[in-house]
């Protein structure tokens, strides 16, 4: 949950990013940071659900500018340095990384990363040490019920799924259920329902080929393939695992959730011939990540493994549960700072309470 009222936004957060406070009152380090992507040039944002967790290039670059003057970027091989406690590391170190490997990833991030001399800890599914790219199946799924007409019914009996009629303003949590009914199930199975979802909402048997035909879809949308992974490694960038297929890994039985990442780890070696020491967890927060989903990654050979929760300096860090602050589409460029600093998440404890891991590492 993130709340950040207009007054913190463009008044609190700007004041004490200008004064210095943030950055000099940050807690002990490092911090991790995970974009999403990164918007194609002319691609129009088409439901702020979806589109959401990319960030506009002029964006990107303002945050990276900020942190090379302010800060201290580390590569990820000094943070698993770091976190095996091999290594020191100056204070206000931060980390870089990224989830899910879009195409866009290569075309539009890649070079903002080289431009300031920076390195960046990229997570990609297994789909990626493929030949061919792919669409992130929740993501196809969302796509899906937003082409959809009006009255929205799935029936699916064998993953025990039966919705509707749906209202259009009901379409993001009939989503996110199915999202949900769905990770229990491998990807060859999935893969199936989502094809019967397809048929059931009247859409085509080609509906996704012809989507991405735009270059400009496709570039948002598929996710890189072999050569496009190792384009990044070729670039300077570190590749880690994020699942075989991104599911909700706690709606995954545990047989699935330990082949979804232990297998991750080996098809990426495989494709790149190189070692993969970092896992990050889908959708990685307190509803989707169990005590469980830990200590898989732990078993199955990861030096350490990252959430999308709880970031910032001052955070405690869990070697396989390290806090990330999610960069957002929304987020202005001093609300990046409060996040980077720990302000946020110190403010945030101080009126809810709790923490935000403490659900998963607890567990």
């Amino acid at each position: 949950m993130r709340f950040v009222s207009p007054a913190l936004k463009h008044i609190v957060f700007p004041a004490l990013s200008w004064s210095g406070y943030l950055r000099y009152t940050a807690g002990a380090g490092p911090a991790v940071v995970t974009y999403h992507g990164v918007f194609p040039a002319r691609y129009e944002v088409r439901n702020p659900a979806l589109d959401g967790n990319l960030v506009h290039t002029d964006s990107l670059r303002r945050q990276l500018q900020l942190l090379k003057k302010r800060y201290r970027v580390i590569s990820p091989e000094d943070f698993l340095r770091w976190s095996e406690e091999e290594l020191s590391l100056p204070p206000h170190s931060i980390l870089l990384t990224c989830d899910d490997a879009l195409r866009n990833t290569l075309t539009e991030m890649v070079p903002i990363l080289q431009e300031l001399g920076l390195s960046c800890l990229f997570f990609a599914t297994g789909a990626s040490a493929e030949e061919t790219p792919s669409m992130l199946w929740y993501e196809e799924l969302y796509l899906m019920l937003l082409d959809a007409s009006e009255s929205i019914t799935v029936s699916i009996p064998e993953a025990g799924v039966s919705i509707g009629p749906i209202a259009p303003n009901r379409k993001h949590s009939c989503w996110w259920n199915l999202v949900e009914r769905l990770s229990q199930f491998d990807r060859e199975l999935r893969r199936r329902f989502l094809d019967q979802v397809r048929d059931q909402l009247g859409l085509s048997e080609d509906w996704g080929t012809r989507l991405v035909e735009n270059s400009t879809v496709a570039c948002r949308f598929l996710t890189l393939d072999r050569e496009g992974l190792r384009q990044l490694v070729a670039a300077g960038m570190t590749i880690g695992a994020h699942s075989l297929s991104h599911p909700i890994l706690a709606r995954a039985p545990e047989g699935l959730a330990w082949r979804e990442i232990s297998e991750s780890r080996s098809v990426l070696e495989k494709a790149l011939g190189l070692t993969v020491w970092a896992f990050g967890y889908p959708f990685g927060n307190a509803a989707t990540v169990t005590g469980r989903d830990l200590r898989l990654a732990e078993e199955a050979g990861f030096r350490c493994a990252f959430m999308n929760i709880g970031g910032g300096f001052g955070a405690k860090i869990n070697r396989f549960a390290v806090p990330r602050v999610h960069v957002t589409a929304d987020m202005s460029l001093f609300e990046f700072e409060a996040h980077i600093s720990g302000f946020y998440r110190s403010m945030r404890k101080r009126l809810l309470g709790g923490d935000e891991l403490e659900a998963v590492v607890g567990a």
